[in-house]
């Protein structure tokens, strides 16, 4: 947007806001604490967008493509990138003298980098002179994420290993080169990075054969621990060339194109896109050019390794050839060495056999120091040995004796218990007997009372047997009665039927043979 600008007070001084080259009201402070210059005889105010300068130009002080410059670097990683190139294509449509202005052009110069992952393309806008100090400072907050995309594509190409071989393409890397290209302070910052994505270093070089990168964690939260850089005071911070952060917010160091020279026209905007139509010519002629020098350098680097190769292979014939004069050379100083050897082996052996020689008859000195001194030390001991003998059956005999009472007392105390233990079983076999006699006689009572029992019963079912038998008897009686009175009756006869006796020996009969017939059943 446009900044504000105050008009002129009613005395004509244009002292106030946008039209003062310095700061109205107490001098302003910078973060930490110093105070900011706010002279306006400063080198750099006529610079300045914000001030006498700014207001006399045609732009009135407002930095349009600077600002639309500094929103497309902000908001490069908005929605994957889309936000960006939404918003470039309405400003190319909308303002074209402001799409291709050039702050605009360099924040999608520099977004097409981050975006194509060019790292070489990005840290050398970021090198870049002439790219703004504010554009900078805002390329500073990707710097990690770059720096670490770049070790780990160079970490797959230069560690990438032959298929048969297992060799490394490109073992090593200068580090001074990797400073340059990322743009680190010094050697031990770019060290550091290496080591913090585990990418060996030795000395200059970076070894890529014996690195795999990986990013370090938290060992309790397992999170990724980043790598904050450095202060880019090299790279970044020497573009201010002594402005002060005052002269930074009045648009000091904001660069060439930061403000529109005059109001833009549709004659305006046809002639920037003739001039950007006839740039991208220029840049593809350019560009083919660059890659036609790329392949006269391919070439000619495929000649020198072929010379390098044909170099290598007469050193390697050289080298065979020295080997071989040189192992003939050894084999010899072999031999004599052997020779020697055997001599000082000889030499050695004789001296070993004098030295046994001499070692024998010192031996035998000492052995027979040593049987004196071990007869005397036998002696000494033996006379020791036997007043610790004597002692020791003194002491064995005491010890005797008094087993011998506590023998005693433990059997006079066995014969005391097995006493009560005697007492206690022949109480306890009385008081089983008494037991087996009390359970004999219910035993016996029991059996006495079933007995009488099986009686009674026995005896009621012979009573119910005779009872059923007379019953059955009386029946029977009956009905033969019937019969034979019957069977006796002559209607012919007018005589009375037998005696008395006769009828009372046929129920007898017939009462004998149904007490037969029960029992059976029964």
């Amino acid at each position: 947007g446009r900044a504000l600008t105050e008009t002129a007070s009613s005395g004509g001084s244009d002292s106030q806001g946008c039209v003062s080259d310095i700061v109205m009201g107490k001098s302003p402070i910078d973060f930490d604490g110093s105070a900011l210059s706010n002279d306006a005889q400063s080198s750099d105010v006529s610079q300045r967008i914000i001030g006498k300068n700014g207001m006399r130009s045609p732009s009135r002080g407002t930095a349009e493509p600077e600002m639309r410059g500094l929103y497309i670097l902000l908001t490069m990683n908005n929605e994957g990138g889309m936000e960006v190139l939404k918003y470039s294509g309405r400003l190319c449509t909308q303002k074209p003298d402001i799409f291709y202005s050039k702050p605009v052009q360099l924040a999608l110069t520099i977004f097409r980098a981050k975006k194509d992952h060019n790292y070489a393309k990005f840290f050398r806008l970021l090198r870049c002179p002439s790219t703004p100090y504010l554009f900078s400072c805002i390329m500073f907050k990707y710097v990690e994420s770059m720096r670490k995309e770049t070790l780990l594509m160079m970490s797959r190409v230069y560690g990438a290993k032959h298929k048969t071989t297992g060799e490394a393409f490109y073992d090593s890397y200068p580090l001074e080169k990797l400073v340059n290209l990322l743009c680190y302070e010094d050697e031990s910052e770019a060290t550091e990075a290496c080591r913090h994505y585990g990418i060996t270093v030795e000395g200059d070089q970076v070894l890529w054969r014996h690195s795999k990168f990986r990013e370090p964690r938290d060992p309790v939260k397992q999170l990724i621990i980043p790598l904050k850089p450095r202060k880019m005071i090299r790279t970044i911070e020497s573009k201010l060339s002594g402005a002060t952060r005052l002269s930074v917010c009045r648009g000091g160091v904001s660069g060439q194109g930061a403000t529109l020279s005059n109001e833009p026209t549709s004659v305006d905007a046809e002639a920037l896109l003739k001039d950007r139509q006839k740039a991208q010519e220029e840049m593809k002629q350019k560009l083919a050019k660059a890659k036609a020098r790329e392949e006269a350098e391919r070439l000619k680097q495929e000649k020198i390794k072929r010379e390098k190769m044909r170099q290598e292979r007469l050193a390697a014939e050289k080298r065979a050839k020295e080997e071989a004069v040189r192992r003939a050379e050894q084999e010899r100083m072999r031999k004599e060495q052997l020779e020697r050897d055997r001599l000082e082996q000889k030499r050695q052996e004789q001296e070993r056999i004098a030295a046994e020689e001499k070692a024998r008859k010192e031996a035998a000195e000492r052995a027979e120091r040593l049987r004196l001194e071990t007869e005397a030390r036998e002696k000494k001991e033996r006379e020791i040995a036997e007043a610790k003998r004597l002692a020791e059956e003194e002491r064995k005999r005491k010890l005797a004796e008094e087993e011998r009472i506590r023998r005693l007392e433990e059997e006079k105390r066995r014969r005391e218990e097995e006493e009560r233990r005697r007492i206690a079983r022949e109480a306890e076999l009385r008081r089983k007997a008494e037991e087996e006699r009390i359970r004999k006689a219910k035993e016996e009572e029991e059996r006495r009372i079933e007995m009488a029992w099986r009686q009674k019963v026995e005896n009621a079912r012979k009573v119910l047997i005779c009872r059923l038998l007379r019953k059955q008897m009386r029946r029977h009686d009956s009905l033969q009665k019937s019969r034979n009175s019957l069977s006796k009756l002559d209607p012919t006869c007018t005589q009375y039927p037998t005696s008395d006796v006769e009828l009372c020996k046929d129920l007898f009969c017939s009462a004998a043979n149904g007490t037969e017939v029960i029992a059976r059943r029964t």
